[in-house]
């Protein structure tokens, strides 16, 4: 179940490791330098509204500071935490994390058949 989600996931990321390396292509033939494609302007070239929808959602209804006012914190959900991860270069950052989820399929399905064999 878990091995499958990961693979599931892991093709997804993959997919999406391929478009924005399209999109990289893109921007490296219209453009004289070379600069790669963060993950917010692979998300805001992909579909923009989602992306506003997106913030509000987070700050708003994910967030615990927002949902409990006894906290007396502000935000930290999005501004530092997310808006961080879509300045990375989305083409690495996809790479790598779908690499990561099948390695770590690899190594469950590993541990099973050595844990059935036993």
């Amino acid at each position: 179940m878990i091995n499958g989600f990961c693979y599931t996931i892991c093709s997804i990321l993959l997919l999406l490791a391929v478009f924005s390396t399209s999109l990289d292509v893109n921007i490296l033939i219209n453009s004289d330098e070379l600069k790669f494609s963060s993950i917010g302007e692979f998300w805001f070239q992909l579909s923009p509204s989602s992306l506003q929808i997106s913030e509000a959602i987070v700050s708003r209804y994910l967030d615990p500071c927002s949902l409990f006012r006894n906290l007396n914190c502000g935000p930290f959900l999005w501004h530092p935490i997310i808006a961080t991860i879509l300045t990375f270069p989305a083409t690495l950052f996809f790479l790598v994390i779908s690499l990561l989820l099948f390695s770590i399929a690899k190594l469950r399905k590993r541990k099973r058949y050595l844990h059935f064999y036993r």
